[in-house]
């Protein structure tokens, strides 16, 4: 029963209300008194039909005229509650006020005077319900105290009539109530309603003001026509930057059929459609451009489903850059061609197929290495383009993939072709390959290919079983003298585990330091005689094979990373044996190429010296041209930091390597070795005895010594002294032999495999 708090909004709307009514209410009130007053004015005292009308006449019109006043304000919900609880206190005064004049001024006068009082009361009463109808506690106070006066009034006179009266009164008072509460809860409610519709407008505003300053492109549409009904800011701008493409331009967004970004608008229409299609996401081209776009559906509080909201963004440059990475993740960036993990994806997914055959050829260039660092590697990119070309200009005349596995290593798969498709394309790829090829400038370089073939599914049906078969074919062309093809064979697998068991055999013996010899062979100066150097050598006896040569188990130390261990091995016992020397000749050492630049030489060898005493000026270490062509390390820089500590540097085999003289260049050796092919042949052929003599006069010139190698008869001694050189290595003075200290073990070592060998027992390392 008093006025509602908490709920400004209803405080306000019932404000509004009453500012309209309550001024009718009043005018009612005040017609109807002075109507009822004159037609008493003849039986009634004249205060009560005149004095009394007078002053409620006067509380009235101060009231309607306030609320006149007020009818346009706009008040604070803190105004409207005060002026709504005055209103509430006013309207039980009024209540009974009126009331008590009512029945004061009843006795006077006749019947039909009495039944206007009556009519008056009941008249007067609807009307200030009606008009308070809005403020509850108003309304129900006034009916209560009018009506229950009449009733009680007239229900006590005992007069059927007025009883009858009495009862109808409070009938329709209750029938009033009743409408009363209804239409004040409808009234709330739709205030309620009407402050909840306002918020929920306002926050869809401020929704849409935060959507339209968002930094993401949105747009809603219709779903039932799928026009675009909203596009913010952003949306706009964006298809601004492509509105040349589109058919409408940004500013007109709105209103227009979402179709005109879609070459197939009855696809899109048909995911749009349905919300369980969403959330959807598609790329759309515009011309030249690409669309991303995100379709979310939009649910109601109940559930319903609104429409769908679409982000988008102009993601050319995206797409670009994502299909430079796959390209990147799955091609070769320099040939395009399809990279090892994609090669073995398209192999793999061929293997799978039941019916598949074929042939697998893996591909190494020979002699691009040379090209690659003496030329450069511009030069060599420039090749390896080239090769590419000419591999996939083969595809047109066969089924073929194509891949470069890394470096100068490609690889192809040939399907559904016999065992003589594969070999044919080989030879033709061998020659294809071989031919000149022309670069910049007009540069004509000429390479070889070595060519590996597995067949399928002769050889094996999985991926890594055929590149590795396929790789011991390529393996065993290349030994064989490049240039050619070879096809897989169960012996070639053989020979690969023989090589992998001679490696764990040569660790073992590198780890127990046993079966393993430094032997020495002189090197002797021609003018006097006097052996200057003796030329260490590792050897190896094998407790089953015997002498395993030296080429063999060099190379196995080289490939699987063991020359380090083995070079430390051969340095140690070097300078320990020449310690001993009472020639005080040097020691020279052979350097593999895969010990230089790797920062590990140079602490060997001091750590050599100082175990042994030996002075650094007798130690010799031996070099060959190849040794000096790999960019990867600087090789150059050990063998300047190995003469800083007093160590002699000479160049291996020279004559055979391709930069010679660049390397004289480089670096100032101190001895030259000529490679002993041409002194074997020198005496028969007269371009090796020109080589020879041109090598030592060149070293005469350069003030350095020259040793020819090879030296095994009279004739290339008196050869090889009329050249001119200093020094000469070969069997004709000696060959290699074991140090004193080792001569007896391998002597028995010897006689040991002489037994072995007159039993058959004794097997050969492959």
């Amino acid at each position: 029963m008093t006025v509602p708090d908490g709920k400004p909004e209803l405080l306000k709307a019932q404000y509004r209300a009453f500012s309209r009514q309550l001024p009718l209410m009043y005018l009612i009130l005040i017609s109807n008194t002075w109507i009822v007053a004159a037609t008493h004015m003849a039986v009634a005292p004249t205060w009560l039909t005149t004095g009394v009308p007078a002053i409620m006449t006067l509380g009235c019109g101060v009231r309607a005229v306030h609320w006149l006043r007020v009818r346009s304000a706009e008040p604070t919900p803190e105004q409207a509650r005060q002026a709504l609880t005055r209103t509430n206190y006013l309207s039980s005064i009024i209540a009974v006020a009126f009331t008590a004049w009512s029945l004061m001024l009843f006795p006077y006068g006749d019947a039909y005077t009495k039944s206007h009082v009556v009519f008056y009361m009941a008249i007067t009463v609807i009307a200030c319900i009606f008009s308070l109808l809005h403020l509850r506690s108003a309304a129900i106070t006034g009916t209560v105290i009018v009506n229950g006066a009449i009733v009680a009034f007239f229900a006590s006179t005992g007069e059927p009539t007025f009883v009858a009266t009495a009862i109808n009164t409070g009938l329709v008072s209750s029938g009033m109530l009743a409408i009363l509460l209804i239409n004040y809860r409808d009234f709330t409610r739709m205030i309620d309603a009407q402050v909840e519709a306002a918020r929920k407008a306002k926050e869809q505003h401020r929704l849409l003001r935060m959507i339209d300053d968002m930094p993401i492109a949105v747009m809603t549409l219709d779903p039932a026509t799928f026009v675009i009904n909203f596009a913010n800011e952003t949306a706009k701008r964006t298809l601004g930057t492509i509105e040349g493409l589109l058919p409408v331009k940004a500013d007109q967004l709105v209103g227009t059929c979402v179709d005109v970004f879609h070459a197939n608008p009855q696809h899109q229409r048909r995911i749009l459609a349905d919300p369980a299609n969403l959330p959807h996401h598609a790329r759309v081209a515009v011309g030249q451009e690409v669309v991303d776009l995100q379709v979310a559906p939009i649910h109601d509080d109940d559930g319903s489903y609104i429409g769908p909201m679409l982000s988008l963004s102009i993601v050319t440059q995206q797409v670009a850059a994502e299909r430079r990475i796959r390209q990147l993740a799955h091609y070769d960036v320099l040939t395009g061609l399809p990279n090892r993990a994609t090669f073995r994806d398209r192999l793999e997914a061929s293997l799978a197929r039941p019916e598949s055959r074929g042939g697998l050829l893996l591909i190494d260039l020979d002699g691009f290495k040379m090209v690659n660092d003496l030329r450069g590697h511009l030069v060599g990119d420039e090749l390896l383009r080239q090769v590419a070309g000419r591999l996939q200009a083969a595809r047109s005349r066969a089924e073929l993939i194509v891949g470069r596995l890394g470096g100068d290593e490609f690889a192809i798969l040939v399907e559904d072709e016999e065992v003589g498709g594969a070999a044919a394309l080989a030879t033709e790829l061998i020659a294809e390959l071989g031919a000149p090829y022309t670069l910049g400038d007009d540069r004509h370089v000429q390479i070889g290919a070595s060519i590996g073939i597995a067949l399928i599914p002769g050889h094996g049906r999985e991926a890594e079983r055929l590149l590795s078969r396929a790789d011991m074919a390529l393996y065993a062309a290349k030994a064989v003298g490049k240039g050619t093809y070879r096809t897989f064979s169960p012996g070639m697998e053989i020979r690969v585990q023989e090589r992998v068991r001679l490696e764990a055999e040569l660790r073992t013996a590198l780890v127990e330091c046993r079966d393993l010899f430094v032997f020495y062979q002189p090197i002797v100066c021609l003018r006097s005689g006097r052996v200057t150097a003796r030329e260490a050598l590792a050897r190896w006896h094998h407790p089953q094979h015997g002498w395993v040569p030296p080429s063999e188990f060099i190379h196995v130390a080289e490939e699987s990373g063991l020359i380090d261990r083995l070079g430390t091995f051969v340095l140690d016992q070097a300078c320990r044996e020449a310690a001993g020397w009472a020639d005080g000749a040097r020691v020279a050492v052979n350097i593999s190429a895969t010990q230089l630049g790797k920062g590990t030489l140079i602490p060997a060898i001091l750590t050599a010296l100082a175990g042994s005493g030996l002075p650094a000026d007798r130690l010799e270490i031996e070099v060959t041209e190849s040794a000096l062509l790999s960019e990867a390390f600087d090789c150059i820089a050990d063998l300047r930091h190995a003469r800083e500590i007093g160590v002699r540097v000479a160049l291996d085999d020279f004559g055979t390597g391709y930069s010679s003289l660049a390397h004289l260049r480089a670096f100032a050796f101190d001895k030259i070795k000529i490679d002993g092919t041409f002194v074997r042949d020198a005496v028969e052929r007269p371009d090796c005895a020109a080589i020879v003599g041109l090598v030592a006069d060149l070293g005469r010139r350069l003030g350095v010594t020259t040793v020819a190698e090879g030296v095994e008869t009279a004739a290339h001694l008196q050869l090889v002294t009329v050249e001119g050189c200093f020094e000469a290595q070969g069997y004709l003075f000696s060959t290699p032999k074991p140090s004193e200290r080792d001569a007896p073990l391998v002597a028995a070592l010897e006689d040991r495999l002489e037994i072995l060998n007159a039993a058959g027992t004794q097997t050969a390392i492959v």
